[in-house]
This record gives C-alpha cells, sequence and structure tokens, in this order.
C-alpha cells in the first residue's frame, strides 16, 4: 500500500481537489491501493470537514487541537502511516497547498522501488521549473540549497527542504526506533532538512526526479515565516556540522 501524507493548516479551498487527484492518479496509473492520511494542524477553517465529507476506507483525518508547527504534522502522519503499514509499504509526504502535483507520483513510487530508501522530488534536478514564486524566495531557496551542498553534503541530494518525498517504510521505522519523537526535532519549516540529516546518518540511499512546484495554486499567503525558518535552518546546519565533524574524528 501507498499512504500519502497530507499535513494541512487552513487548506480548506484546496484539499478536496488535491484528494480527489491523488485518487485520479491512482486509478488512471494502476498503483497499489493509495490511503490518504490528512493531519489537520489545528485549522481554523473548515479543513477538517471537507476532509470529514470525503472519509472512507482510503482517506482518513488526524487532528490537532491546535497548530502544533508542519514538523509536529509530518511526525503525527509519519507515524500513524507506520502504525498501518507493512514493512514493503511506501510513505508519501506532500504539500496539501496544491502546489505539488500528483502526477508525479507514479514516477516517484517506481524511481523508490529501483534500490532507493528516499525519492525526493526535487527543484534543482534538470526538467524541474518553479512557476509562480517570488525570486526574491527563489534567491534564498538556491542559497540555502549551495550551504547545504556545501558544508552539509548528502550523496544524491540538491533540494535539502522540499516536502515531497517518498520512503521506504523501513528507513522511517529504523529512524524512530533510534531517535524516538527526536528523530523530527524541528516544529517548523527546517523539519524537511532535519528529517534528511538523520536519514543520512543511516546511510539511507537518496535520489531526486524533477519537479514542477507550481506556486501560482497557492492559495492566500505563505504559511512560512522567512526570518523564522532560516534562523532556524542555520542552527540546524551548524549542529550537524559539529556532530560530522565530531564523528570524523572519533572515527
Amino acid at each position: 500500500m501507498i499512504f500519502v501524507v497530507l499535513p494541512a493548516y487552513n487548506e480548506a479551498e484546496v484539499i478536496t481537489p488535491l484528494i480527489e487527484q491523488i485518487r485520479a492518479v491512482a486509478r488512471r496509473r494502476f498503483l497499489e491501493p493509495v490511503k490518504v492520511i490528512v493531519v489537520d494542524d489545528g485549522s481554523a477553517d473548515d479543513t477538517a470537514a471537507r476532509v470529514r465529507a470525503l472519509e472512507d476506507e482510503h482517506t482518513l483525518l488526524v487532528q490537532h487541537p491546535h497548530n502544533r508547527g508542519l514538523g509536529e504534522a509530518i511526525k503525527t502522519g509519519l507515524l500513524r502511516a507506520l502504525e498501518l503499514a507493512n514493512p514493503d509499504d511506501i510513505i508519501v509526504t506532500m504539500d496539501a497547498d496544491n502546489t505539488h502535483t500528483p502526477g508525479l507520483l507514479p514516477r516517484m513510487i517506481s524511481t523508490l522501488e529501483g534500490g532507493n530508501d528516499v525519492v525526493i522530488a526535487s527543484r534543482y534536478q534538470p526538467g524541474a521549473r518553479v512557476v509562480g514564486l517570488s525570486p526574491w524566495r527563489e534567491f534564498l531557496s538556491a542559497g540555502m540549497r549551495w550551504l547545504f551542498q556545501i558544508l552539509l553534503p548528502i550523496r544524491g541530494v540538491r533540494d535539502y527542504s522540499c516536502g515531497y518525498r517518498a520512503y521506504r517504510v523501513e528507513i522511517l521505522r529504523r529512524a524512530f526506533e533510534r531517535w524516538g519523537e527526536d528523530f523530527i526535532s524541528q516544529s517548523g519549516f527546517s523539519c524537511m532538512v532535519d528529517i534528511l540529516l538523520k536519514l543520512d546518518r543511516l546511510n539511507a540511499i537518496m535520489t531526486e526526479v524533477p519537479l514542477v512546484l507550481h506556486y501560482e495554486n497557492k492559495i492566500g499567503k505563505s504559511k512560512m515565516k522567512v526570518a523564522k525558518t532560516i534562523r532556524e535552518t542555520l542552527r540546524l546546519a551548524w549542529r550537524e556540522r559539529l556532530y560530522r565533524l565530531r564523528h570524523r574524528k572519533s572515527a
């Protein structure tokens, strides 16, 4: 089975068509059974009600009573999927704001089944495009990418922060067994970097496929607080850099 985890905060206007698109891709491309797990992270709008109207054996709603941040929503969704999953299942995470196209799912899953532990939908692979993102945000994203590739390189990875990923169940189970809930220790958007850095310590095999990011589909303002995310990500990078230096000396 394929589990698709959608962390959602105030996405009432797009969550229904997104779930329907995921279902349509699964039907058209003859994917394995797909179960969508929506983690409503304390939304103030009708996100939960829209998902509840679709809830069936293939769609599950999990709710946080108040907003706890992207990292906590991702953690809740992954842990719920792992409770339901068999060892040979696949877990996918996607943004719930309709900027990630479900049509990429078959390629990501087939790439994962080619021997990888993690497949990232990347903005930095040949064939990728970013549509509708401001030049300033593109500049910041590119700067973070180069910072991590220089200081904390991970083989096969260029896009450290994109939330559209496919994981083997077993690599996630190993990560939670090692770190417990501290596997995802960042509550904000830097959690996506945190996950990759820890999986790299487990020698996970990672690769990427090109993503067309449709930011023009996003309704309303971004929920990411840019200055806070930069601070958290830089602190995370510094801690990981120190860890790698200590590990290299003790090896």
